[in-house]
């Protein structure tokens, strides 16, 4: 398939089975500004919707991908899902009564919630908007589960086979990377793309599903689109206390594994192929001595703990993995204009609210830090679709190395000013200057850091350039992009 026309989800299946609450409930007595909410769902052929109190949101699969688990097995999957989905509304005085079992997944679920912790307090601390907030982040607040009995196993129908993977494709230079890495080492993947950006930025999602459009018909491939507006459980202040998005980040990678699982089922897949990258990994040190990570749940330490919980769900069927988790941007950069030149095309990583018909904003952090790679790694920052020179005074705050601010959220400011970070860049800036970029950053890059970069250069090239250890790719596939990584790093590492 070269297009989208299987892609579309199908209308809602008339054996709905009904939303409806069961008749006995754990009783608590509220405290003072606690609020009760219940947590219900209902399943289609194709989709499932959740009921907290009078919001709904679901989840719609193409045609036959949801439909391919019989009920026992999605309601199991479901109870993973939505606790997964939901754990981080404790954390505002709410008691949350699911109306399904315990899931199986809810020790690591509350584990990753304990690890998200510092970020969405350096988050709430930093915005102004939230300093009068009665967020509270007391581990009291509980969750009551209707029914008794612990869910089941989720198993596929077929053993998974380690030769297929499910790889959700987002045209960032991670998830390019690790298409054309899984291409050249023989996986037979399935192509994933979750919508849950449509409604909030119709821009992006526009000018992505045009780029989609080509990268199917120049690669011959389909791809699997799926309809996700779970994310607005974080928008509804009745549910929320107030619009509070750092939520939506807790444990996110787990649910979208969980959401993915009857693609891979269906597909007969083993592997969940994600682009976490080593830089996901790093973080920075709050006032309470705490790790702050910039999304813990794509950290290795964080991997390799959801593995050892989906093996168990699973039955040794699933395993999330990551092909470039050794790897720091400008290696990443490096191998895809080396070795895959024809993807460089299709690179958006912009975000931004401001995008207009183009894939980059041009006034952000993302595209100047884009620009900033694709100078330093290949030189030829137009063929991602980069024209403007990030490099003119104008542009100076967008770069913490010279700015001292990221954005107007301190905690973006911290991660990004983290050495790690800042190392990086100082790299990027002295291959940028060596390839004979000019502008007045670079001017100033000479004047403030070049005598720095130069002491440090060896050590700088054997981080950035480096092959890091890996916690989640299982050894049969370690040594086929381990060899790749080799041959194109090795006159940079």
């Amino acid at each position: 398939m070269n297009n989208l026309s299987n892609s579309k989800v199908s209308s809602t299946s008339k054996k709905n089975i009904p939303l409806k609450y069961p008749n006995r409930e754990n009783k608590v007595n509220l405290r003072y500004n606690q609020k009760k909410i219940n947590i219900v769902y209902r399943t289609t052929n194709d989709s499932f919707e959740i009921k907290i109190d009078s919001h709904k949101y679901s989840v719609k699969y193409p045609k036959n991908i949801f439909s391919y688990l019989d009920q026992q097995t999605k309601d199991v999957l479901l109870a993973n899902f939505i606790y997964t989905r939901t754990a981080p509304l404790t954390l505002n005085n709410n008691l949350l009564f699911f109306h399904m079992p315990r899931p199986l997944l809810k020790e690591f679920v509350d584990y990753g919630v304990k690890k998200d912790l510092p970020r969405i307090k350096e988050l709430i601390r930093a915005n102004q908007a939230y300093q009068n907030s009665n967020y509270n982040f007391s581990t009291s607040s509980k969750t009551f589960f209707v029914k008794d009995k612990h869910t089941n196993k989720v198993k596929p129908n077929k053993k998974t086979s380690k030769d297929k993977a499910i790889l959700s494709l987002s045209f960032g230079k991670d998830s390019l990377l690790s298409y054309g890495l899984a291409e050249e080492i023989g996986l037979n993947i399935s192509l994933a793309f979750v919508n849950d950006m449509e409604k909030y930025n119709g821009n992006e999602f526009k000018i992505k599903k045009e780029i989609m459009r080509k990268f199917l018909t120049k690669e011959k491939k389909e791809i699997f689109f799926i309809q996700d507006n779970t994310d607005n459980i974080f928008r509804h202040q009745e549910i929320t206390g107030q619009e509070i998005m750092e939520l939506d980040m807790t444990n996110a990678m787990l649910s979208f594994a969980l959401e993915l699982v009857p693609l891979a089922y269906q597909k007969q897949a083993r592997y969940i192929i994600f682009g976490n990258e080593k830089d996901m990994s790093d973080y920075f040190l709050n006032n309470e001595g705490k790790k702050v990570y910039h999304a813990c749940d794509q950290s290795s330490e964080y991997m390799a703990k959801k593995n050892h919980y989906l093996a168990r769900l699973s039955d040794k069927n699933l395993r999330v993995i990551s092909l470039i988790e050794p790897l720091y941007n400008l290696a990443e950069m490096k191998i895809i204009a080396q070795r895959y030149p024809r993807l460089l095309p299709y690179t958006m990583s912009c975000n931004s609210d401001k995008l207009t018909s183009e894939k980059w904003c041009g006034q952000c952090e993302v595209c100047a830090e884009m620009y900033l790679y694709a100078t330093a790694s290949f030189g030829e920052p137009e063929k991602i679709g980069l024209y403007k020179n990030y490099f003119d005074k104008k542009y100076q705050n967008l770069f913490p190395i010279f700015s001292g601010r990221m954005s107007n959220i301190e905690f973006y400011e911290k991660y990004r000013e983290a050495p790690q970070v800042r190392d990086e860049h100082l790299l990027a800036f002295l291959l940028a200057y060596r390839r004979g970029f000019k502008g007045d950053l670079i001017d100033l890059f000479k004047n403030k850091y070049l005598k720095e970069s130069l002491r440090r250069e060896k050590e700088l090239y054997k981080r950035f350039f480096g092959i890091h250890h890996s916690a989640s790719l299982p050894d049969n596939l370690k040594e086929k992009v381990v060899k790749i990584f080799k041959q194109e790093l090795i006159n940079y590492s």
